[in-house]
């Protein structure tokens, strides 16, 4: 009975700090999504021509690195942290060109940081900025919260099955994932379904300008 109750605590014990992982995690998400809003309401970025898509994959790929920074690090190098949503959002926000370069930028980054996920973790967060990109060619207007939710959940396990896939040993791998799975998914996917719901009440607020006679050189 003693080692029923012990196993109930250490279970107990695992989930809250799970949750508490998950509330640090949106702590950052939370600052990231404010950069990322604020650089919309510019009617300048909101263009979205190749400069501005530009800007916006290098503004969001230096968001991606201080999402790897606040992360928190375990013993093997495995960095729990919300990097891979500051590739969703500059994907869905400026486009294969903004989520490849911001991909590119966060994913290098976390290549030079080191561990045993940095291979799989560099890989991953490149291609969930260009899929996230190219998400943006097959729809117009506002984003819709549920696809975007379920588009964080996929690409997020699948940065996991990156993990598992390139990571040896097997039992390695398997053990980070247990370990990092449930927050970094939770936190990624309820970041960028918060980030969409206040990007398009910005959006519906402050409609693109359309340039007028005046404004024609």
């Amino acid at each position: 009975m003693f080692k029923h109750i012990t196993k109930e605590a250490i279970n107990v014990t695992d989930l809250l700090s799970s949750v508490m992982g998950i509330l640090v995690l949106l702590g950052t998400a939370s600052f990231m999504i404010v950069i990322t809003l604020i650089m919309g309401l510019s009617e300048f970025m909101r263009q979205k021509r190749t400069v501005q898509r530009i800007l916006i994959g290098i503004v969001l790929g230096s968001l991606a690195i201080y999402g790897t920074l606040m992360g928190t690090q375990l013993a093997d190098g495995t960095i729990i942290n919300v990097r891979e949503l500051a590739a969703m959002m500059a994907g869905l926000t400026g486009g294969p060109v903004a989520g490849l370069l911001a991909g590119i930028i966060g994913g290098v980054h976390r290549y030079t940081v080191g561990g045993a996920t940095a291979l799989p973790c560099t890989i991953s967060t490149i291609l969930i900025g260009i899929i996230a990109g190219l998400v943006t060619l097959h729809s117009s207007g506002k984003l819709n919260l549920a696809k975007v939710a379920v588009l964080g959940l996929v690409l997020e396990s699948g940065a996991m099955g990156a993990i598992l896939l390139l990571v040896q040993p097997l039992d390695a791998a398997v053990n980070i994932v247990s370990q990092i799975a449930f927050p970094m998914i939770a936190a990624n996917t309820i970041g960028l379904a918060l980030w969409a719901y206040l990007f398009n009440k910005l959006d519906s607020r402050c409609p693109v300008r359309s340039p007028s006679k005046t404004d024609v050189a």
